[in-house]
């Protein structure tokens, strides 16, 4: 099967024209916010649950916790960062998404080979305490911040050991580092972004971060909106039973059948709205001097070294036969001074 979903997608087109931003109703204001909410906890479960009616070996979120276990696992065994602690912090984390399930999976194999814990930290600009107070009390090493966090503009709690800044100003302010690095994820977030907010947020996270993922659920390709088609109603047939404690959802499901409107017409938005690898790098600052002809094609990728940061692309087949996962991971090299 794996053999056909390969020769599939030599025949899955790019949708030409280029990215479109367009919006999705979860990002309108005049959408009530449990209908947010409950748009959220379906995304939650597309990241954590399997589609038991598509060819499914593992559900995305333990496909992503395998990605970033590696790659924390590789930075930790480099000689620069051999000694340091790490901080998953997800940004634009809703009513939890993938993260819960990360956490355990990472923590659970560290805890096996006898290796220290990582601490994962929901966060939003619009943090959803009720969830994520239901997801920390389950869990000794995930955790929240309380206060909005704009990825633009991070607070100090989010932010890692390393990065340069006036330190004295900031012990004066009563803000000191936890002393770990931090790994910034971005699951399903990246593309809510426009241009100009984009180019800051990555700005932020290669001062601020020692590494980051940007990962998507879809592509923007032909038989990825046909997915998208196929996997909305697989989640009306199925949200009866993973909803079935949550009258309000069922009801806009199936009395009144807002959410799959609104779900399968963000979900073909979402597919318009994601950027490809190189037009990820093509928003970083311009001191990074980046060009198409620096990547370089690899046999599980493409990657990219600019400056003291390598880039990495990778697609992962997450729903036979042409749901892919993308993967931009971004890695710092170097060694920086902490904050103190």
């Amino acid at each position: 099967m794996a053999g056909l979903a390969t020769l599939l997608d030599k025949f899955n087109p790019r949708i030409p024209f280029g990215r479109w931003q367009l919006f999705e109703f979860a990002d309108l204001w005049i959408i009530p916010p449990f209908i947010k909410h409950d748009q959220q906890d379906a995304l939650s479960a597309r990241w954590t649950k399997k589609l038991i009616t598509l060819p499914q070996d593992h559900t995305p979120a333990e496909l992503l916790a395998d990605i970033v276990e590696t790659t924390l696992s590789d930075l930790s065994s480099s000689s620069q960062q051999s000694s340091s602690t790490w901080t998953v912090v997800d940004v634009g984390s809703g009513t939890g998404g993938p993260l819960p399930i990360i956490d355990r999976l990472v923590n659970h194999g560290r805890t096996e080979l006898g290796q220290n814990p990582i601490q994962f930290l929901l966060s939003d600009l619009h943090p959803h305490l009720d969830s994520w107070m239901r997801h920390a009390s389950r869990s000794e090493t995930l955790s929240f911040v309380p206060q909005a966090v704009d990825a633009r503009n991070p607070p100090f709690s989010v932010i890692s050991s390393t990065t340069e800044g006036d330190k004295e100003a900031a012990y004066l302010e009563g803000l000191e580092s936890n002393g770990t690095k931090v790994f910034r994820l971005f699951a399903s977030t990246f593309h809510h972004f426009d241009d100009e907010t984009a180019r800051r947020v990555l700005k932020s996270s290669l001062e601020t971060s020692d590494g980051f993922a940007v990962v998507e659920l879809q592509e923007r390709t032909i038989f990825s909106l046909v997915m998208v088609l196929l996997e909305n109603w697989l989640l009306l047939l199925m949200a009866v039973f993973w909803f079935w404690n949550d009258p309000v959802h069922l009801f806009f499901t199936y009395c009144v059948p807002v959410l799959p409107v609104t779900q399968c017409l963000d979900g073909l938005v979402t597919c318009l709205r994601i950027r490809s690898f190189d037009e990820v790098l093509r928003l970083l600052p311009k001191q990074y001097e980046y060009s198409r002809d620096k990547i370089e094609t690899e046999k599980d990728g493409e990657v990219v070294e600019l400056r003291d940061w390598q880039f990495e692309h990778t697609r992962v087949l997450h729903t036979w036969p042409f749901g892919y996962m993308n993967i931009i991971v971004g890695t710092c090299s170097s060694s920086k001074d902490g904050i103190r």
